[in-house]
Order: C-alpha cells, then structure tokens, then sequence
C-alpha cells in the first residue's frame, strides 16, 4: 500500500504533468491564433488592393512590395499547422514582388489564386 505522503506527492505530479499540457495547448492555440492573424493581414490586404486595381486605381509597386513582406511574413508561423499551405503563403508572397513573371496558368497551378487561397484559408480556420 501507498503511504500518505508518496500519494500527495504522485497527485501533485499528476497535477503539475496536467497544467504543463494545459500550458502547452495555450500556447499551441496562441500559436494558432499568431499565425492565423498574419494570414487574415495578408488575405484582406491583397483582396482590398485586387478591388482597388478592379475599379481602376493605378498599379502601385510599393503596395505590392507591402504584399509580398505581408505574405512572406504569413507563412513562417502556417508552417507549424500546414507545411503545404505555408509554401503556397511563400509563393504568394513571390509573386507580389513581381506579378509581371507569372501568367495565369502559374498563379492557379500553384493554387496562388486569391480565391484558391481565400478557401484555403477557410478550410484551415475549420480544421484548427
């Protein structure tokens, strides 16, 4: 038989092992939340530029520069919850350093596409 002290001392272990996973799933889930928001940052600024350039405002390079640190920047944390849609983050952010060198069949084939990566984006926030 367990004596008193060995079963506080085991419920106390027990106790600390399950605040350690308490802690390691907040910080999974701020994470999560960290890499969720600079997605969001780099989705709604890429959507209301593509709107701008739609209602026929001018190109503006600085902006796409603004883009491209934007998506870059997104896809270092994705990659702790989705390698595949980090990379496609990365080329996204590619391609607004330069948009004159991808043609339309590159941009989906990549799956670039700003509605590719809105659903992506969609699909990621249900799976998490």
């Amino acid at each position: 038989m367990i004596g008193t002290a060995a079963a506080l001392d085991l419920f106390d272990k027990v106790l600390a092992g399950l605040g350690l996973i308490r802690e390691g799933r907040k910080q999974r889930t701020e994470r999560i939340d960290r890499a969720l928001l600079a997605l969001y940052a780099a989705l709604s600024e890429t959507k209301m530029y593509i709107a701008e350039r739609e209602r026929g405002k001018r190109r503006n390079k600085k902006r796409e520069y603004a883009l491209a640190r934007l998506w870059h920047r997104a896809s270092v944390p994705l990659r702790a919850i989705d390698e595949q849609f980090a990379d496609r983050c990365f080329l996204k952010g590619s391609y607004w350093m330069d948009p004159d060198t991808w043609d339309k069949r590159r941009v989906e084939s990549t799956g670039i596409a700003i509605d590719a990566v809105f659903e992506a984006t969609r699909k990621l926030l249900v799976k998490t």
